[in-house]
């Protein structure tokens, strides 16, 4: 057993080097296999497949961007809900920019037809969903509908950062981009006290 967590960890780190240098279409087994030191044999004994690889090295990167998130959330705890989205999203955007391979891996990797990701990593995606839910409780009080909401703007807040990073709008301006969703957010918190 230790061999094999050895091994996992191992395969992980490996896997992560390669997300992070290179994209997700660099893990493919055989190449981990080299650089992990290991069959490919042994890489498909520790992961059912690569989607399941890819997920586990998904979930390392939500953990870092939930610490990410969760210490914007406490330094601003204390905020108006203006302060308290905005937080998170420049936190969101300061964690995309500086992991941009591992972030947009979150986003790429798509699951085969019919598959469903664990309960594991629904379960880690909501929570980092539930720090939005927390900073409109005070102006949201009906549960669906903040649920709804946060995805909303998580939705909106992702899109500016995912399109400024990859420079679909033009050169990547990370002032214009802070404007951008400070813009976004402070349009909301505004329509929050209204509703």
């Amino acid at each position: 057993m230790a061999y094999r967590d050895k091994l996992r960890a191992n395969i992980l780190k490996v896997g992560r080097k390669l997300i992070a240098d290179e994209g997700l279409s660099s893990v493919q087994a055989r190449r981990i296999a080299t650089e992990a030191g290991c069959s490919v044999g042994s890489v498909y004994n520790v992961f059912e497949d690569l989607d399941e690889l890819i997920i586990a090295l998904n979930m390392l990167t939500l953990a870092e961007l939930g610490a990410s998130l969760r210490a914007a959330h406490g330094s601003a705890r204390h905020g108006s809900t203006h302060d308290r989205l905005l937080a998170l999203a420049h936190a969101y955007f300061l964690f995309a920019a500086e992991n941009k391979q591992p972030w947009r891996s979150i986003f790429e990797h798509q699951l085969p037809e019919g598959r469903t990701a664990p309960p594991e990593y629904r379960e880690d995606q909501d929570k980092l969903f539930a720090l939005v839910e927390e900073c409109l409780a005070k102006d949201v009080t009906e549960n669906e509908l903040r649920k709804s909401a946060a995805r909303a703007l998580f939705a909106s807040v992702h899109g500016i950062v995912s399109l400024s990073l990859d420079r679909k709008l033009g050169e990547f301006a990370p002032d214009a981009t802070r404007r951008q969703i400070e813009f976004l957010v402070g349009c909301a918190a505004r329509g929050l006290q209204q509703v």
